[in-house]
Formats: structure tokens, sequence, C-alpha cells
């Protein structure tokens, strides 16, 4: 991986580097003509460095941030490139992400509303601009955290945007592979999956942010990223109110609309989403306390609706007994536990009957609780009813609070209450401390690796191959024109003189027709002898070119020339008229490869993904590489041409699964050696995908991979059995203090058997806990 550590990059000097993804890093910098002030660096890393759809998306996220002016979004200092590393440098946000700042502590409600109302300023902005974030998610949410008050906003990481026009002209209903999908999977819209980014796009990754706000974590969440894209498509949208009870209720309906599958169900604008999380805000319940059983009448009919900051444990309602038709009602003292504070309502004005109707107690979120016996006056009633169904009733009541605790270990009392309750033990529950251990290993896979290897870091891969052909006929559609010929052949002249005869070059005869033949040479007729004619062929041609010149045998019969006789013994020929004929052009290649060659990418993409293995995952998009034949060259005369094509593909592949154990051996290694033996693991870490970081040659590829775990101090039980010993006898407060401050115990929480103010004196009737052990 490329280090940029202690060099200088233009007029910046590298510190550190901060975080680093799967195409670029973040560093933190001084700028030396700004009096060393602090920036930070984003680059791109490794062969993206030199990729120009990645050069043109940095270029685009610079423009980006430099045509935007809001309060809440980081801002750009420059843009620059420095021997063909592109970085930009924006202000450096000393206090984190908001990823961080949830792991450190969960804000008050009023520190929500202030972080998420600055957050939708800034998206809001965006989308006045046309621009859709399409990342929206907390590690790109920055906080500068002031002395009083909230931390302040910053939105940052434009480099997924999308304007609104982009969006419109993107195909929809297009599947994408899930692990190809861009934007981060735990805040990712449904439609996301589909090629579809819209502004409800982000509003959606805002209700999933507004969770997390509100309970600390994320609504979905699973070590495998394509899980988490499952969750975003089917499952049902979680309760931030079941987390924390003391939320108030109407911000469930906000996180539902927000995060709802369908995007024509949430929010259509983030001035609707202001408007009802500003609403649920507002939701606060008059707190009253409950006035004395005493002094509720017959006339008043109330409705107790509790919003309680906690769970409060519930008192049993009062029972009542009524008398019929006209008694008053008769209350039964009840033990008055200390009641929570509750919102009263008092009910809408009521006829005679209804007030003669029972006290009705309702909970929210509960169904109302109604105990009301009926008590009948002498003489209306059979009176033996009650005592009869009494009678038969206590001793088995009796029978089963004897037996319950002694032979199933139950008892609704507590322990050592007398006779009813379970045999007196204390129990001792221990918090053991726990350490978290987070890193980012980076791993090597290379073919020539066979295992996995932890101590070089290194993992296999392999290189996998497949190839689609295809074929096309397609008419030629160049032209070339070509000229006529003259046609050819010998005239055979005879001379009758003593006396020899020249013919010179050129000299022309017609035939009857008028085909016009002349001589190509000059020639000498020699003269008669011995009664025999002097004879010579001399070499002609048709004076016009074309097919007419082809005169046949005998059509020149005439004399010249003193005395010669001219004919021509064989008929003349390769006479050709001018015409035009098609030829085999580049083009016609050209475009019969393109046609072809989609088709025959996607045929060989099929080939290579069935070559894949179990947890076998392409490190990136195939390589392509074409070649094109044919049965003529261009510039061939010929009216067709069939076109042949070879579409190669080559992908680089490796066993994430392997490269996830991988990760986990090396932090549990690293766990053991950093806290030591005493501390376990529990559970399982939790590793993310590989990120391919960077390319090599030959295969060979460098993998980020990242993973946390959570390790608990380990107790024996010949430990406990020991502190058992310890404090037996001890009170409550001395066994809590001793045991605080033994090695590896965060707490402790003791409950006494009924009645007793010490632990017991025998160690066998105390029973120790571990918490989560």
């Amino acid at each position: 991986m490329l280090s940029l550590e202690g060099r200088q990059l233009g007029n910046y000097d590298i510190v550190r580097r901060i975080r680093v993804g799967g195409m670029g890093a973040v560093y933190e910098g001084r700028q030396r003509t700004a009096f060393d002030r602090r920036v930070a660096i984003k680059v791109i890393l490794g062969n993206y460095a030199v990729d120009r759809e990645m050069r043109r998306r940095f270029a685009r996220e610079a423009r980006t941030i430099a045509r935007l002016h809001h309060p809440h979004i980081l801002p750009l200092i420059e843009f620059g490139d420095e021997r063909g590393l592109l970085y930009l440098v924006m202000p450096f946000i000393e206090d984190g992400t908001l990823t961080g700042y949830l792991q450190r502590e969960l804000p008050a409600l009023d520190d929500v509303a202030s972080i998420y109302q600055q957050l939708l300023d800034a998206v809001e902005y965006a989308h006045e601009q046309g621009l859709i974030h399409r990342d929206i998610k907390s590690s790109n949410v920055l906080l500068e955290e002031r002395r009083n008050g909230p931390p302040y906003v910053y939105l940052a990481d434009f480099g997924l945007v999308r304007t609104a026009q982009q969006s419109d002209n993107e195909p929809v209903g297009v599947p994408i592979p899930l692990d190809q999908v861009p934007g981060t999977p735990h805040y990712m819209a449904p439609e996301q999956t589909v090629g579809i980014v819209t502004p409800l796009t982000d509003i959606y990754a805002l209700g999933v942010l507004l969770y997390q706000l509100l309970t600390g974590e994320l609504p979905y969440d699973d070590p495998d990223e394509i899980e988490v894209i499952q969750m975003h498509l089917h499952a049902p949208v979680p309760s931030p109110c079941e987390r924390d009870p003391s939320l108030p209720a109407a911000l469930d309906e906000v996180v539902r609309i927000a995060m709802a599958k369908q995007p024509e169900n949430r929010y259509q604008s983030i001035a609707e989403l202001r408007r009802a999380f500003s609403a649920a805000l507002s939701e606060q319940p008059e707190l009253r306390d409950i006035p004395d059983d005493d002094a509720l009448t017959e006339e008043d009919d109330f409705i107790i609706t509790e919003h309680p900051q906690r769970p409060v444990p519930q008192s049993p309602a009062p029972l009542t007994l009524e008398l019929e038709p006209q008694p008053q009602p008769i209350r039964l003292p009840q033990p008055q536990p200390a009641r929570p504070r509750v919102r009263v309502q008092q009910a809408a004005a009521q006829t005679p009957l209804q007030a003669q109707q029972r006290v009705t107690g309702s909970i929210v979120g509960r169904k109302p609780v109604t105990d009301s016996v009926p008590f009948y006056p002498p003489g209306r009633r059979r009176q033996l009813t009650r005592p009869m169904l009494a009678a038969m009733l206590v001793p088995v009541v009796l029978l089963l609070l004897l037996i319950l605790p002694r032979f199933f270990g139950v008892s609704p009392f507590p322990s050592g209450f007398p006779i009813f309750g379970p045999p007196p033990v204390a129990v001792v529950s221990l918090t053991t401390q726990t350490k978290t251990l987070q890193e980012n290993y980076i791993l090597t896979a290379s073919p020539s690796v066979k295992t996995p290897d932890l101590s070089t870091r290194f993992i296999p891969d392999r290189v996998i191959q497949s190839s689609a052909t295809g074929s096309e006929t397609t008419q030629a559609t160049g032209t070339r024109s070509i000229a006529g010929a003259q046609a050819s052949g010998s005239l055979r002249f005879e001379n009758s003189s003593h006396m020899p005869v020249t013919v010179a070059a050129g000299t022309t005869f017609s035939t009857a027709t008028g085909i016009a033949v002349q001589t190509t040479q000059t020639a000498e007729v020699p003269a008669a002898q011995n009664g025999q004619n002097g004879t010579l062929a001399i070499p002609a041609v048709a004076v016009n070119a074309g097919s007419a010149g082809n005169i046949p045998a005998h059509a020149i019969a005439t004399s010249c020339c003193d005395g010669l006789f001219v004919s021509n013994p064989k008929p003349f020929s390769n006479g050709v008229d001018a015409r035009t004929v098609r030829v085999v052009l580049q083009a016609d290649l050209a475009r019969v490869s393109s046609q072809l060659v989609p088709g025959l990418e996607r045929q060989a993409l099929k080939l290579l993904q069935k070559q894949l293995r179990t947890d076998e995952v392409m490190a990136n998009q195939p390589a392509y590489s074409t070649r094109v034949t044919s049965n003529s060259q261009p510039g061939a005369v010929a009216n067709q041409v069939t076109v042949q094509v070879l579409v190669v593909s080559t992908a680089t592949v490796y066993n994430s699964e392997q490269a996830r154990h991988v990760a986990a051996q090396l932090l549990n290694a690293e766990a053991e050696q950093t806290f030591g033996a005493a501390y376990q693991l529990r559970g399982v870490p939790t590793t993310m995908s590989p990120h391919i970081v960077q390319q090599g040659q030959n295969g060979i590829l460098y993998l980020s991979v990242e993973t946390k775990g959570i390790w608990a101090y380990s107790l024996s039980a010949q430990q406990l059995a020991q502190w058992a010993s310890e404090i037996k006898g001890a009170t409550p407060a001395v066994a809590i203090s001793f045991l605080n401050s033994q090695k590896g115990v965060a707490g402790v929480q003791i409950q006494l058997p009924f009645g007793t103010d010490h632990l017991p004196s025998t160690s066998d009737q105390i029973k120790i806990v571990v918490v989560g052990q």
C-alpha cells in the first residue's frame, strides 16, 4: 500500500493516516502557507490513481464540494495533482465522526434533536442544489464538540454524489449484483439495489441515522453485508421505542415512515421529515400525581396514561366491588406502593349508567386492566357461594405453594420466605471486565500460495478465464470504380511487291462496323520472293477501351501502304467496359464487432461465474479482450463479408470467507498477546467483507479486512468457590467492596434471602453467577 507519511504533497506536509477505505485514504496534514494549519487530505490509492473513471469521479467530488456553501457541509480548501496523485484538502475536524461519538456515549434527546436538525439542513441544501448524496452514514458526519451545547455538525464525503438529472437518466429496474451496489449496505435504501437513486434515497438513509442516534445501534446489522441488504429489502422496520421506552412514542412513526420500503410511502421531502421530527419531539407528557383512591368518586371516570422515562414496575390495580344496581362501589383496602408519575386526562361527560361503571386504568402500550367483582347484598343472591369456593381453593393453593419450590425449584415467594419460599440462598451476580479490539488487516492474495499463512498474512487466489465466440455475415458497404480495358490482338500484313514496306506504329484500320484498331510498333514487311508474298504479324490494340474492341477473326480485310494486304486471322480479346464494384471496409468489421461484443461479454461472464467455488468472489470486474477476423480483408472486392468475433474474459478470484477467517485469527492472536490468556473471546469476532485496496500484477491482490471482537475476563469455578468462602457471613457492602477489588471484576450485585441483612454463614448457600460468561 502506498504510504505518504512524512512526505510533502504540494503545499502540505503529511503527518499521519487517519483512515483507509476501498479506493482512497484520508491523512492529517499541515498547511505550510497557513502557519501549519491542520488539514485533512483525501487521496486515491493504488491502481485507482491511474484509472480514468476514478480520476473523473474524484474531480467531480472536488467540483461538487467547491460549489456548495453551507455552514454544515465540510468545505473544500484545495484540489491538486502532485505527479499524477490527485488529492482533496478540507478542514481537519478534531473530534472525529458521529460513529465514534455514539461509541462513547448515547446523546440526550436534546442533543439528538440538535445534531439531526443540523444534518437535515445540510441535506436539504444539497437537494436544493439538485444533488443526491447517496452515502449518508455516521462515518460521513463529522462533529466539532463545543464547551457549552450540543456538537456542531458537518456533512462530508460527496464521492458518490449524483445529480437529480443523472438519476433520471439512469436505467430503472436493472438488477445489480448485491456486492457491487454503490453505497454503504447498512444505510442503503431498497431501490438502490436496482440502480434507482432519488432524493428519497437520502431520506431513507436519514431514517437509519435517526434510529442510530436514538438507540446507539444500527437497525439492521450482520457481519455479512449481503444479509444486511436483504434485511433492508424484506425485514420489518425496528422500533426505537422498544429499545428505549423513555423516547416519545411518535418517534417510532418518524423512523417507520422515513425507512419505508417503497419510496412513495416515505416523507417526500426533507421539509416534511423535519416537520414530523419536530412534532414528535414536542410530544411531552403532562405529569401529575395520581390522587389517592379515597378521592375518587363514582361520578369521575379517569383514563390513566403513563409515559415512563424508564420502565417502572407496575403496582396491581385496586380491586373494586360494585353493588347492583344502586349501591355505591365498595373499595377493598390494598397496599399502596409508590406510584409512577403519570398523565391524568379527564374523560368526557358520562350518563348516569356510565357513572356506575368501573374505574378503568390504561397504560400506554398495554391493554386496559379491570378488576371488578360484584358484591351482592343479603337476600339478593346465594351468600355461601364465595365462602364455599374459598374453602375449596385455599388448601389446594397452600399445597401447590409447598410443592413448587421443593420439587420444581419454582416459587412466587423470595428466597428464605417462611414455609413457602425456597431454601435461603444469596445470589451474587458478577460482571467481568471486557475489552474491545478492532483492527483493519491488510492481506495479500497470490496464485502462488496454496494455503493461508498467518505469519506472512498470505492467502491463495487464482486467475480464471473463459471465452465466447460469434459470427455474422453483412453486406460490404464500400465501392470502387474500375476503368475499361482495350482489346488486343495482331494484324497480318502481306507484301506482293519486290520491295520491303514499312508500317509505322499507330497505323489505324477499321472494321466494317467502324471499330478502329491500330498497330503498337513500327515494323518492315519483307518483299515477295520466289513467287511468295512477304508476310509479317504486327501487334495491335483497339483504339477505344471496352468490350466492343473484342472483334472476331477476319473482321479487318483491307489494303494499304502501296500494295499491302491487312487482316486479323485471330479475334481481338480482353476488352473490358468501365464499371463500379463493392469492396469490404474496416467499418463493416467494426459494426459487426460492436453488435456482437456486449452479448459475448455477458456469455463469457456467465461462464466465469460457473467456475466460482463455494465462498469465492471476483476481486473486480473481469477484463475482456476481443479479436476480430473476417473471410475478406478490408479493401477486397466482395459483395458480402463474414465477421468472426472472439471475446476472452479474465478475472482474479479469492475465497472471501477464508480472508475473514484469517483476519479473525489474527485478531484473536493479537488479543491474546495484548490482553493475556485471562481474557477469553466472547462469541465470535465481527468481520466485515474484504475490500480490494490495490491490485498488483500476475494475479496478486491486497485486501483490507476490518474485524472487531470483545474479550471478557474469565473466572474459574475454583476462584468463584474461594470468593464464596471469603464473603460468607459478611454484609453486602463488605462483600461488594471485596469482590470489586478482585482482578477482572467490573461490577457486583447481591440478592439476599428474604428477611436477612447478611450473607449466609456457609458458602454452600452463596451462589455466584458470572453475567455473560
